[in-house]
């Protein structure tokens, strides 16, 4: 009745109609188009020859997009998104689904299994946790605006992503999606922005859609440089969204609270070894 196969040959508008249904009752509201989930694919890396799907009578009902690359020195997957149709849940299609992955990948040389799972989605966490799932990290994800009374006024320069040197920008270690080589990715869509004082500096990459997957932030030193950084950001998207700060880099955290960012949501990063 159901048949397991990779998603290679299906385009982006069935894949875009599987998307939104599977999360159509998610904690997160999800209204994906098809050029939007091309994007995605296209900024995650997802490769849709080790992504793969649930299928009942010819129709997609779910579905499991990887994207494959070196993370922490492994050749890594990552589960860019997981997702069951509510019509076809309750009948252990995602164990299903997952093992057909875990198989496929592990046949291919990925030796581990990355993903991140908001920290309150307490039934997902458990599921991943049998499957030999565990926490390593816990991030933040922070948006919003700053308060204008923490505005500052040093230099900010903005040039491509390609004009720095190939390696990490932030001096914690980035979350798989924002680790510099996913981002060479795509590198076009990201430059940096930073200012500069004696001996510091404070600097942030960020995309075209105005989303910031790494910081680099030295310690209370550098708060007025980070303060002109985000307000040169503001001057160019009404929003800015800050991608997956461990939540162990508490003094970074803090000073964009303090600037007037808030924290959306908390993810946990897990693990399971193939």
């Amino acid at each position: 009745m159901y048949e397991f196969r990779n998603l290679e040959k299906v385009g982006f508008e069935d894949l875009t109609n599987t998307w939104n249904s599977a999360f159509s009752d998610y904690i997160v509201p999800v209204n994906m188009t098809p050029d939007d989930t091309e994007a995605y694919f296209k900024l995650l890396g997802i490769d849709r020859s080790q992504s793969f799907g649930v299928f009942y009578k010819g129709t997609l009902v779910g579905l499991l997009m990887n994207s494959v690359d070196t993370f922490k020195g492994r050749v890594v997957a990552y589960d860019a998104m997981t997702g069951i149709i509510p019509e076809h849940r309750g009948k252990g299609l995602f164990s299903q689904l997952f093992e057909y992955t875990k198989n496929s990948l592990k046949s291919n040389g990925v030796t581990h299994y990355y993903l991140e799972v908001i920290t309150t989605n307490e039934n997902a966490i458990a599921i991943y946790k049998k499957k030999g799932g565990k926490i390593e990290r816990e991030f933040s994800y922070i948006t919003g605006k700053m308060d204008y009374d923490f505005y500052h006024n040093a230099m900010v320069k903005a040039l491509p992503l390609s004009s720095f040197p190939k390696r990490e920008l932030s001096k914690y270690e980035p979350s798989f999606g924002n680790h510099i080589a996913a981002l060479h990715r795509n590198i076009d869509d990201y430059q940096v922005a930073y200012a500069e004082a004696v001996n510091r500096k404070s600097a942030v990459i960020f995309s075209t859609q105005g989303l910031v997957p790494q910081i680099m932030f030295n310690g209370a030193d550098d708060n007025a440089l980070l303060c002109s950084v985000f307000k040169h950001l503001l001057q160019c998207f009404e929003n800015v969204r800050i991608s997956n700060i461990p939540i162990t880099e508490a003094k970074l955290i803090n000073e964009l609270l303090h600037i007037g960012f808030k924290v959306l949501v908390n993810q946990y990063e897990m693990c399971i070894e193939l």
